[in-house]
């Protein structure tokens, strides 16, 4: 099946990660410094050029944005609303919310998104796919760190979420949209960003796969199959259902990007702000091998 080999390089780096662990090649404080490199370097590059490619002046990217945005924001409401209601521990709710809305758009959606609509599709899907990745993680980390903030100083956390790196590689990348100089120096500038920017997730699942030594399924097995379920079947029944009320053209690749596991970045914001590490690791794990069942459903129902 096509999407076991596109998946398959995602278990391939984990696997690797995790070898070299057992091994004692990889050190625990390389995880650590991994994904530090990860949060502060290439993810906020990986942000900057896909928000660049982004041609902001054409109405119909503004529509797909919004619809995108919609989608994810009444998602991440719903979320919230519910954890709310549940007593646990400030941490475990925020590694369910960042699981739950965080998906793997940009490598295994593009692919998915090909091979279930056309290569016509892809532009539309790296849109929405970017809107998908990208805004549910600002939205984990403002929410972070509102609830780590015990006095719920909403303008203090507000200021300091605008300074957070990944905030910063959104709002330069919106900026620089656009630019439409055809200068060798800009688009050097983009090609090296991208390099960077592509080391992203196999950084990160290859810190995932050395943190998960030792540790794999170990607790709250409930926790990960409820976040992954989440991710897979909540996202995108709500992209479904909302496409096929308001009459989104083309509603089918919001449900497909909505169904995408956790993503790997995920782990990055766990590791950085300390949150349920095990949890969200065991999570994109999981919710990557449920995801061989859940995606072909959804292809062959929309």
């Amino acid at each position: 099946m096509n999407i076991l080999f596109i998946a398959l390089p995602v278990f391939l780096i984990i696997f690797a990660g995790w070898l070299m662990k057992r091994n004692g090649i990889v050190k625990s404080d390389w995880i650590h410094i991994l994904n530090q490199f990860a949060y502060y370097v290439a993810l906020p590059a990986l942000i900057i050029v896909s928000f660049w490619a982004i041609d902001f002046t054409d109405k119909n990217s503004w529509q797909i944005v919004c619809w995108s945005l919609f989608i994810v924001l009444f998602f991440s409401l719903l979320i919230l609303a519910a954890l709310s209601f549940i007593k646990i521990r400030t941490s475990l709710k925020a590694a369910i919310f960042l699981c739950a809305t965080a998906g793997n758009t940009v490598y295994m959606g593009f692919p998915l998104v090909e091979m279930g609509f056309g290569g016509q599709f892809l532009e539309k899907g790296a849109l929405i796919s970017v809107i998908f990745l990208v805004i549910p993680l600002l939205i984990a980390i403002f929410v972070i760190k509102y609830w780590h903030d015990k006095k719920h100083e909403v303008l203090k956390q507000l200021i300091s979420f605008i300074k957070n790196p990944l905030v910063v590689s959104v709002i330069a990348g919106f900026l620089l949209s656009y630019i439409r100089l055809d200068w060798e120096i800009i688009s050097s500038v983009k090609k090296a960003l991208s390099m960077v920017g592509a080391t992203a997730s196999p950084i990160a699942l290859f810190a995932l796969g050395g943190f998960l030594y030792g540790k794999f399924l170990k607790k709250d097995l409930g926790v990960v199959f409820v976040s992954s379920t989440l991710k897979l079947l909540g996202f995108s029944a709500l992209a479904f259902v909302i496409g096929l009320a308001f009459k989104i053209q083309d509603f089918g690749i919001y449900t497909l990007l909505g169904a995408m596991p956790a993503a790997a970045t995920a782990f990055v914001i766990a590791e950085e702000f300390n949150l349920e590490k095990d949890i969200v690791g065991n999570t994109i794990l999981i919710s990557t091998i449920l995801s061989f069942f859940v995606i072909p459903l959804i292809l062959l129902l929309i």
